[in-house]
């Protein structure tokens, strides 16, 4: 062998990192850890719409503020405890649900209008057949800056339709999204 691993900081056999010896006083920062993304089923998605729907009067103009996400996030976890596979469903993550809720409901909408070409209902989805397969393709791949978060409604409704209906106010829409 050449050469002295004398003060060296690095294995030759290692690639990962290691800790220089002599600076045992400027410890390396913890590992980060990534949060698990919180699951919803569509049953704790309905708990939220309700809880929201019933604290309606606190939305002032349209959105809840910190405060109810925060009061919804303690509800969530009393209701629905966390489980293996799950994350805790923590204020932030109630408001980014209930967005995409808002999300959904507004593409659902468009899906409704007649000028969408399908003929979509809230028990039957938009009912995709071999009939209307291309004009589905066209809609949600070529059409896809303007309607890519269709293509989950093709043969699927959206269960909370109404509970988010009820949520929004009626003075518009372009403020929510």
């Amino acid at each position: 062998m050449s050469g002295s691993s004398v003060g060296s900081t690095h294995s030759l056999c290692s690639h990962g990192l290691t800790i220089n010896p002599l600076d045992l006083w400027n410890p390396l920062p913890p590992p980060r850890t990534c949060k698990k993304a919180a699951v919803w089923t569509t049953e704790e998605e309905g708990a939220l719409l309700d809880f929201l729907a019933s604290h309606l009067s606190q939305a002032g103009d349209g959105n809840f503020k910190k405060a109810m996400w925060n009061t919804a996030a303690a509800h969530m976890a009393h209701n629905y405890p966390l489980g293996p596979d799950n994350s805790n469903k923590t204020a932030e993550s109630c408001e980014w649900k209930f967005k995409a809720l808002k999300k959904s409901y507004y593409t659902v909408t468009d899906l409704k209008l007649v000028a969408s070409g399908f003929a979509y209902n809230d028990e039957h989805s938009a009912m995709i057949s071999l009939d209307n397969a291309n004009l589905w393709d066209w809609y949600v791949k070529v059409m896809y800056q303007a309607h890519k978060d269709a293509k989950p409604f093709c043969n699927s409704r959206f269960p909370h339709f109404a509970s988010v209906e009820l949520l929004l106010p009626s003075h518009g829409r372009g403020q929510f999204i």
